[in-house]
């Protein structure tokens, strides 16, 4: 009974860190899980009492911790083997429930990618309409200027860049794109280092 009880108590406990890695797949979550198990019942010496598994999983660390440790690696093995701007947004995504800057970097990459595609947008439109895209100025109702550059329907103020705003348009979104690309990369491997250093 005292071990059905420990069972109990440590299906519980990976129950719980199944739950914090949400961002995995069903599969890998079941390999994951397979592992904590086997590990916790290895150092049980097949004795699985509630005190003995509740000092094994105390070992381990909270399921959130666990769960964080486990996803930032496999997403930082992900990486190694492909550095594609839409493996290290997804990466990224899948890192950012995980703590404090793991949203933060998600918010920089999504923001980045969305402002790069606004760019290029721009850009592009500017070939197709040229009346529709650019630079955009106009005074408000206390003489002050507003400056948006984008795409609109409703043309209104002045027009700055002409066809400039193709080259400019087309460089700021490489620009921005490889920036968010490549900090990405450096804020899944930080957080990587993170979790290393908390498991030590």
């Amino acid at each position: 009974m005292s071990n059905d009880a420990g069972k109990a108590h440590l299906e519980t406990y990976l129950h719980q860190v199944r739950r914090n890695l949400g961002g995995l797949p069903a599969a890998e979550s079941d390999e994951i899980v397979a592992e904590l198990r086997s590990h916790v019942l290895d150092r049980v010496e097949g004795a699985p009492t509630p005190q003995r598994v509740e000092e094994a999983i105390a070992a381990l660390g909270s399921p959130r911790e666990v769960a964080r440790i486990n996803l930032t690696e496999r997403v930082a093995v992900e990486l190694e083997a492909d550095r594609s701007p839409l493996t290290v947004l997804r990466g990224v995504a899948r890192l950012a429930g995980l703590s404090l800057y793991g949203m933060f970097a998600g918010l920089v990459s999504f923001t980045g990618y969305v402002l790069a595609a606004g760019f290029l947008i721009t850009a592009i439109s500017k070939l197709i309409s040229r009346t529709r895209a650019g630079l955009w100025r106009w005074p408000d109702d206390h003489g002050a200027y507003h400056y948006v550059m984008g795409v609109t329907n409703h043309p209104q103020g002045q027009e700055l860049l002409g066809w400039w705003v193709v080259p400019i348009g087309l460089g700021l979104a490489v620009l921005l794109g490889w920036l968010t690309w490549r900090f990405g990369i450096f804020s899944v491997r930080h957080m990587r280092r993170t979790a290393q250093r908390g498991r030590a």
